[in-house]
């Protein structure tokens, strides 16, 4: 496929998916795009060299620096249109939407503390599909993720469907009660693992911390009407209190399931709202589809620990217009269409299917354009009419 058809065809896909972006921010857009998706990185020094147009290279890495930093190219509009994309799919259909939560690290360097990326993403496919996300500076004073991550529950909700349940899954290391509040008060569901210090009071009135649910390889233990999360305060300062008061009475109403497998090191402790089952475990597991996801914006994919770019905001344009949105977005929904049509041994000849959708979207994408064939340009996750889409 020749490179400026290519790009004929992204800038009116970008056009459709963006409308409110001023023209000529669309035009850059979809050329630095073009270039990420032909390089493999996000490193803009490589990205200009595979920019469709007779630009030279230097003048097209500026065109990359200067859309980073545009500030007309708003971040925020556009993930509410990317949403809008994304969960539009699952209009009039119920059933499960499952969302992953985490954090990312960064641009760290002796003389620089990086960023911190947000991102809460689509469970799909074993990989995550990024619908909103936030940015700070590493050590800003300023990071109101409490705020941040509010925000991102009701931008979700706005474009979900009705009748959707929805799961959120977290690591241990940003479960709480702020967080479950919030995904409760969205009407939600949590299902993440929490640490072994935890504390929890069960429906017969025993205080106790969740590693102490299990003691040994081969137990498990399904813990219902218990709550987690009690608000604590001095008694000291009370008349005639001493020590630490726990008010159960506010804490978070859950349930919690503890599994020690045998020949592993630690037992697993999972805290839901949704009944406490075996099953609970297994679902937990999707969570680390979002791992997946960092891996193919970083050393598998897009090469984002190779960018020198630091600036929160700079980052966040970053994310949304080169890798973590438009690109994979794009390469995921090549490669759904590639399996839907039975084409997939054009890119993959073994029998079981090794490569992930991202990967064989990349596989495919390369080869169309080594061929010097058509690439369909695709923002939005594609399915046959008999085929209906299945998002978890």
């Amino acid at each position: 496929m020749d490179p400026d058809e290519m790009l004929q065809e992204c800038d009116r896909e970008v056009q459709v998916l963006l409308p409110e972006v001023p023209r000529p921010e669309q035009k850059a857009l979809a050329t630095v795009l073009c270039g990420v998706v032909a390089a493999g990185s996000v490193v803009l020094s490589q990205v200009s060299l595979r920019m469709p147009g007779a630009a030279t290279a230097p003048s097209q890495q500026q065109r990359a620096q200067r859309l980073v930093s545009n500030e007309r190219l708003e971040v925020a509009r556009a993930q509410r249109r990317l949403l809008r994309r994304v969960l539009g799919q699952q209009r009039g259909r119920s059933g499960r939407v499952d969302l992953l939560l985490d954090a990312t690290v960064r641009g760290t360097t002796a003389h620089h503390a990086g960023t911190v990326t947000w991102c809460l993403a689509l469970a799909w496919h074993r990989r995550a599909l990024p619908l909103v996300w936030r940015t700070w500076a590493s050590q800003a004073r300023d990071q109101d993720w409490r705020g941040a991550m509010r925000a991102m529950v009701a931008a979700v909700q706005a474009e979900l469907p009705p009748g959707v349940e929805v799961v959120v899954l977290v690591d241990r290391g940003l479960s709480g009660a702020e967080l479950a509040r919030t995904v409760l008060a969205a009407g939600w569901h949590f299902l993440w693992r929490v640490i072994r210090t935890t504390r929890l009071r069960q429906a017969d009135g025993t205080v106790g911390v969740s590693g102490a649910l299990v003691t040994a390889p081969g137990q498990r233990v399904y813990v219902n009407a218990s709550r987690l999360y009690a608000p604590r305060t001095n008694g000291r300062a009370g008349a005639g209190a001493g020590g630490w008061q726990s008010h159960w009475d506010q804490a978070v109403a859950a349930n919690g399931v503890a599994v020690w497998r045998r020949g592993e090191a630690d037992p697993w402790l999972v805290a839901t709202d949704l009944p406490a089952c075996g099953a609970r475990v297994v679902e937990y597991r999707r969570r680390t589809w979002e791992e997946e996801l960092f891996r193919d914006l970083n050393s598998l994919g897009w090469q984002w620990q190779a960018s020198r770019i630091r600036d929160p905001e700079h980052v966040q344009r970053l994310l949304l217009v080169l890798a973590l949105a438009l690109a994979t977005l794009w390469m995921v929904a090549l490669a759904q269409r590639l399996v839907r049509r039975g084409q997939r041994r054009q890119v993959d000849t073994r029998h079981r299917r090794t490569y992930s959708y991202f990967q064989l979207g990349r596989r495919w994408f390369a080869h169309r354009l080594t061929t010097h064939l058509p690439i369909p340009c695709l923002f939005s996750l594609w399915a046959e009419p008999s085929a209906p889409l299945k998002l978890s």
